[in-house]
This record gives C-alpha cells, structure tokens and sequence, in this order.
C-alpha cells in the first residue's frame, strides 16, 4: 500500500544498458590500475635490490682490485719519493700502475699521503689516468701535489682507513654534478712493513655496467604487465558483467525507486548464483519495510530532542542568571578586585560560586560542588545558592549559616543529594577572613611577598548528609595585595591522556606560575595550564575557579618606558612621584633613585641587544616599605649572580663591571630576582625613614 500517491517513473532500457556499461568500465580500469600499480611497485622493488645487490659485488669486486693494486707500491718508500723526487723504484712503480689501470679498464689509480691532522688536505704520490674506459677528461696529478679534501665523506673515510677502523672503503658517485660520469672509488690502504698505515690507494671504476644491467630487468617487467593487464582485462568483463554487473543494475534501480517514492514495492527474488549479492538483495526487501518504520519513528524522536534541546538551553540559561557573571563585578570599588568561572561538564552543570556585599565593609564569597551532573546537579545546586544567600544576610557567621544551609537542605532530600561547601567573610577594611568549610578543597593563599601557601582549615561534614551538624570557625588576616584562590575538584582530580591527575601540586604550581597577574589574569593563566595539561581528555567534572584580592588603593602605579637610557629621568621622576605622595623622606628617595638609574641603565643597555624593548617600572609604598618592581622581556639575565667587586683595591686592580648591582644592594633592604612568564622581574625594597 503506497503512503502517496505518486507518478510511476519507468527507467528507459538505454540508461540501464548505459550504466551497466559505466559499472563495467569502471570495475574493469579499477582492476587494470591495481595490476598497474602492482607492476610499478614490483618494478620499483626489483630496481632497488638489483641495484643493491649490483653495488655489493661491484664493491667487493672493486676493492679487490684496489687491494691487488695497493701491493705494487712499497709502503716504506713513500716518504722518500715525496722528499728526493723520482727515481728508478719511483718510476717502475708508476709504469705498473699505469698499465695496471689499463689493463683493469679503470678510470683512476692514484695513491695520495692524506695530513692526518685533520684529514683536510693530502699530497699526490702516483697518478694513473685511463680517459678511454670511461670517455672522461682526467688530468695526470704530479708528484707532490698537493689538494684539499673534497668533502666531510671523505674526511671520514680517510680517517676510517688511516685508523684501520674498516678493510676499506667505498663511496659512490651515481649522480656526479662536476660533469662526470658515474663511478664507484674504492679506499685500500697502503701500508709499511710494521703493518702501519702510511698512505691510501683510492681506484676509481665506471658504473655503466650498472645502468647496462638494469634496464632489460624494467623492459620486461612493464611489458608482463601490460600483456597481464590485457588478458585479464577481457576474462574480467565477461563475468563481471553477466555475474556481477547486472544484478547491481537491478539492484540499483529498485534502490532509486524506494528513494523516489518511499513505498514498497515488489519483492526482487532471487537473481544471483553469488551468495553475497543474494544477502543483499534481500535486505534491500527488508530495508524497504524497516525504512518505512524508521521514517515515522525518526520524526517523532527528532521532535522529542529539539524540544529537550531547547529545554537545556533555557535551563542553562536560568543557572547562569543565578549567579554573578559580569566583571567586573564590583566597577565602583577599588580596595578589593574578584573574578569567577565556571565551565560545566555538560549542558548545565552542579558546581557554584557566588559573591556578594553584605554591607559595604563585608564581602560574602561561597564555592560548592553538587554531587552528581546535569539537570538534578543543577536544581540542587539552585536551592544551596538561594539558602546560602539568605542565610548570609540574616545568621551571624559562615559557621551558622553552613549549618542553617546544611540543615534546610536535609529536609525532604529524597534523592540522596550533598554537596561540599566553602562560604567565607572578608572585613574588606581590616583583611579579616572568616570561613567555614563543609568538605571542600581548602582554598590557596598568595601573599603580597610572592609566597603561595595552602589555607589548611578543619573540615565539616558534607552538606546534606546529616541534619545534626554544626560548623566551625576559622578566621585569618590577608594583608593588603594578598589574593585568596578557591576552586573546585574539577580542577585538582581532572586525568590527562597518561590517567595522571593534575592534582594539588598541579593546582599550586599553576597558580604560583601567575601569581603576581591580577585575578581574571590568574585565573585564566591556571585554566591555561590546565588545558595544556589535559589536552584532548574529555572533561567529567565541573570546572570553577573564583580568586579575589585584597589591594590597596593608590597605593600602587605602573608606567612602561622604552628600554633607552634617555627615558632614564622619566622613570626617576615616575618613582618619586609615588614615594613623595606617602611621605618618604628625601634621604630614602635619593638612595631609591640610584638604585632606579643602576638597573633601569642595565636593561636599558644590554637586555634587548640592538633593538629597542619595553621596561614596565611598578612603585608602591606598604607596610612600611617602598617597594620598586622592574620588568622587562629581554634576554634572561640574574644581576645577583656575580659576586660582589673587592673595593678593597684599587680602580685599576679591580677591573670594569660589578659596583653597579653592588650598589644596589648596599642602598636597598632586599632585591629579589625572578624569571617569570618570559620575563625579567627584579624587586627593590627600601624601609621608610
């Protein structure tokens, strides 16, 4: 029964005799190409190991001539035909060669006195030449000349022979680029009668025989081939057609008209003896009815997914709402910055953080992860947002509020759920830091001083395990600059691809590496970390990191100069301005201000060569201290490295270099060098008068 009504289209007899004919073509030159492809690797193969082989024996065969011709030349003489010339000895030895070059039908015979020093340079003793063998256009060397080694290969070689490390030698010439043809040299030794090695024969020998030998071997591959490929090419179309091609076309055609029409048609039977082609027209009879079924049931899943597709959107949407999501949150403040993120593992995920002013002296944070994933995660994660929110506002401290939020979220929790909470108060005009924490990760502190350390704290219980729990207090002091890291197990317990976890270490490491960055600067550089970490893992937890800082305002200013020792009153004048607004005596300023032109002339001199880069000069005043930062991206380079000068002697005794830093040191109460981020940081640090 047709679901709709449709015109029949009937394929015309031409266009089904045309594709049979494409199939057979096609399936015929598939297989054509193969035995080509075939051919060409067999012929490809077979080239290489003649040619291998070939060049074996061509070398054993050649070095044995090269050994033959080594014994003709009397080792113990070779220092005196260089020192006294020819002579009867000299001139016999040389017409052997000469007709032993001939008679072996060799291009080259010559025997040379390599300087062992560095095997860069030898002397000529004899030189035989046959331009005939090879129709090549050598000239006869001379007693006594002299000539550079070609090339590092034969350094090594000569090296190799002179240190009887090997019989011999060979090196081959199959593409000479000095207009030659191919050849092969051999490398025998020539030695003395205390078996030393006092000179080396080097002969050298056409390779045409190889170029000769190789080509009836390729000839005759390529015509099998072709001849193969004919054959099998006419027994091939026959059968393929009648038991092959044909079948496919009917096939084919009942395939086009289910994908025309979608109804069912008449079954195609059996019409192939080959019993996979029987299995597949079978199932083309199935696929008609279990396609059918598919196609109504598809609709009706697709509708269902849109519609919970767009349900997670909204739902995701509504989670973000919830918490805050716009930075800088704070725009109007300046003693305290916070930055948030949070990247759930799927659509909508159970991990929180939240931060909000109490009053404006009182700054709520909170940080919690929700047992299990997804919608449930969420909603639960919702509901332990709300009650911590208002529980803040109406309960005395993190501790009460915990356990209002612990005992609230234990009533009428069917489902089993909890979560880990961390939820403290900052006294934004203090530092004071009270805290509570119902088991989660403890937070990281990094001091203003550059230290990172962990905030161990007593542990609560799981919110939402048990009603009957009461929390802790604990409260510390953060110091103005001081940052407070908090974050969840997605980060420390993620797996690379090795199944190593980042881990605690990995977490403080990471943010130590960006600690003195501001804190969507920190939190980005840990992320950063992370990701390289984990690479390509899929991730199975949420993520959330949220890092505020405590910072003193206008206590700290930053100018960045051209690293140029002109701008060195710009950068004097930057830092005095700072030091003179929070009253620091002239005494200290002036001993600020050489340490100031020591450094800033250093980097401005030598850390960027002969181009021009940026120093980034901070000054600040806390704690008592005037705090001087410079940074730069030259090259690496610790000041503190070099010892201290002896000014115990003179000008003259001591040399040039060194009193600068030196200077430096005895004017400042502590410098401080670090490589950070690519970058030079030196820290100056004066106690105020």
């Amino acid at each position: 029964m047709k679901k709709a009504e449709q015109p029949q289209v009937n394929m015309p007899i031409n266009i089904i005799r045309k594709l049979q004919t494409n199939m057979s073509v096609n399936i015929i030159g598939t297989i054509i190409l193969v035995l080509f492809i075939f051919g060409a690797v067999v012929s490809t193969i077979g080239y290489i190991g003649f040619t291998i082989s070939f060049k074996s024996e061509y070398s054993q065969t050649t070095f044995h001539m090269a050994d033959t011709a080594a014994t003709l030349v009397n080792g113990d003489k070779l220092e005196d035909y260089l020192r006294s010339g020819e002579d009867n000895d000299y001139r016999r030895t040389k017409r052997l060669l000469d007709a032993y070059c001939n008679k072996m039908e060799v291009s080259l015979v010559y025997v040379i006195v390599v300087d062992r020093s560095d095997y860069g340079r030898f002397v000529s003793v004899f030189n035989a030449v046959d331009n005939e063998v090879d129709n090549t256009n050598y000239k006869e060397w001379e007693l006594g000349h002299q000539r550079d080694t070609t090339n590092d290969e034969y350094r090594r070689k000569y090296r190799a022979v002179y240190e009887q490390k090997v019989p011999y030698e060979t090196v081959y010439r199959t593409n000479p680029t000095d207009g030659q043809h191919p050849h092969i040299t051999t490398l025998a030794p020539v030695k003395n009668t205390e078996g030393e090695v006092v000179a080396i024969l080097c002969l050298q020998r056409p390779m045409s025989e190889l170029s000769r030998g190789r080509m009836p071997y390729v000839i005759s591959i390529v015509i099998s081939t072709l001849v193969f490929s004919a054959l099998a090419a006419i027994v091939a179309a026959r059968l393929l057609k009648k038991r092959i091609v044909d079948p496919i076309v009917i096939v084919s055609e009942e395939t086009n008209r289910f994908a025309r029409e979608n109804t069912e048609g008449e079954k195609i039977g059996n019409i192939s003896k080959y019993a996979e082609i029987s299995n597949l027209i079978r199932s083309i009879d199935t696929m008609e009815e279990d396609m059918l079924r598919y196609i109504d049931n598809l609709t009706a899943v697709t509708a269902e997914r849109e519609r919970i597709s767009a349900e997670m959107s909204i739902a995701k949407t509504i989670q973000e709402n919830t918490i805050p999501n716009v930075f800088p949150a704070f725009p109007e403040r300046e003693d305290f910055d916070i930055y948030a993120s949070m990247t759930p593992a799927k659509e909508v995920g159970g991990d929180l953080y939240n931060f909000f002013l109490i009053d404006e002296d009182h700054l709520a944070v909170t940080i919690a992860d929700v047992s299990g994933k997804s919608v449930p995660a969420a909603l639960f994660m919702m509901v332990t947002n709300i009650l911590i929110s208002e529980a803040a506002r109406v309960v005395p401290s993190p501790a009460a509020a915990l356990t209002f939020v612990n005992q609230r979220l234990c009533r009428n929790n069917s489902a089993g759920m909890f979560a880990t909470i961390w939820f403290g108060v900052i006294e934004l005009s203090t530092g004071t830091l009270t805290m509570a924490n119902a088991g989660h990760n403890d937070p990281i502190i990094c001091r203003q001083n550059g230290e990172v350390e962990v905030l161990k704290t007593r542990h609560g219980l799981l919110a939402g395990a048990f009603e009957d729990i009461s929390y802790k207090n604990t409260q510390i002091q953060l110091q103005k600059g001081d940052k407070l890291f908090l974050y969840t197990d997605g980060l420390s317990e993620a797996i690379n691809t090795d199944e190593i976890m980042f881990g605690d270490d990995g977490v403080i490491n990471a943010v130590r590496e960006h600690r003195e960055e501001n804190p969507e600067a920190l939190v980005r550089g840990v992320e950063k970390s992370f990701n390289a970490f984990v690479g390509d893992v899929p991730r199975f937890d949420d993520l959330t990191i949220v890092c505020f800082e405590l910072k003193e305002s206008g206590s700290t200013d930053t100018v960045v100069l051209d690293a140029v020792v002109g701008n060195l009153d710009a950068a004097t004048a930057f830092a005095d301005k700072i030091l003179s607004e929070h009253g620091v005596s002239a005494k200290t300023i002036m001993k600020v201000d050489l340490a100031i032109e020591e450094v800033f002339v250093n980097i401005a001199s030598y850390a960027y060569g002969e181009t021009t880069g940026k120093v980034e000069l901070s000054a600040s005043v806390s704690g008592g201290e005037a705090v001087i930062v410079f940074r730069d991206n030259g090259i690496p380079f610790n000041p503190l490295d070099s010892s201290d000068p002896d000014v115990t002697l003179t000008a003259e005794e001591r040399g040039i270099g060194g009193l600068g830093i030196y200077l430096v040191k005895k004017n400042m109460d502590e410098v401080r060098y670090e490589y950070r981020n690519n970058r030079n940081v030196l820290t100056l640090k004066k106690r105020i008068d």
